[in-house]
């Protein structure tokens, strides 16, 4: 599903922000943010245990669920959305370090997760223009989301990418 954007993409952030109180384009990411939100109750971020995937049926197309290895020197692509197969290949299995997407996609997707990683916090991008395999005007648009195996410390990302085709 391509999203239409009707905005000026020079009017949007590019690269990583936090994304707390932002207005998303895709109400994709406003869908993920709010169940995020609510299963995080008063906490910092929710953990990994209380994340339940079949209450976002709609968003698993979308998402890439990482493992954070050591710190962020690499992350373990635990699940990659049917929409990113479709595009990028199955990744599903791979250390992002070993994945067979585009080096723009890996050098984006490693700048979010380690922004979202480094503030604990949701984390937000938009980067115009991208074209996978030649299309045209495909930007996107991603949000990071923290999760922790024991309360510390985030050491598990889910993230959601949007591809959405702007009118010229």
């Amino acid at each position: 599903m391509l999203q239409v954007i009707q905005r000026r993409a020079e009017s949007l952030p590019v690269g990583p922000i936090l994304a707390e109180g932002f207005e998303f384009i895709s109400p994709l990411l406003e869908q993920a943010m709010t169940y995020w939100q609510g299963i995080k109750g008063n906490a910092k971020f929710p953990l990994r245990a209380d994340f339940e995937p079949e209450k976002i049926v709609t968003l698993w197309p979308y998402i890439v669920m990482v493992d954070v290895i050591d710190g962020g020197e690499d992350y373990f692509v635990r699940l990659f959305g049917q929409k990113l197969v479709d595009v990028y290949g199955e990744q599903t299995g791979r250390k992002m370090s070993e994945s067979t997407v585009p080096e723009l996609v890996w050098d984006r997707s490693k700048l979010l997760f380690d922004y979202c990683l480094a503030k604990a916090a949701p984390s937000y991008a938009y980067w115009p223009v991208t074209s996978p395999r030649k299309r045209a005007l495909v930007d996107v648009e991603a949000l990071c989301l923290p999760l922790s195996s024991d309360g510390t410390a985030p050491d598990k990302l889910i993230s959601l990418n949007v591809n959405s085709r702007r009118h010229s």
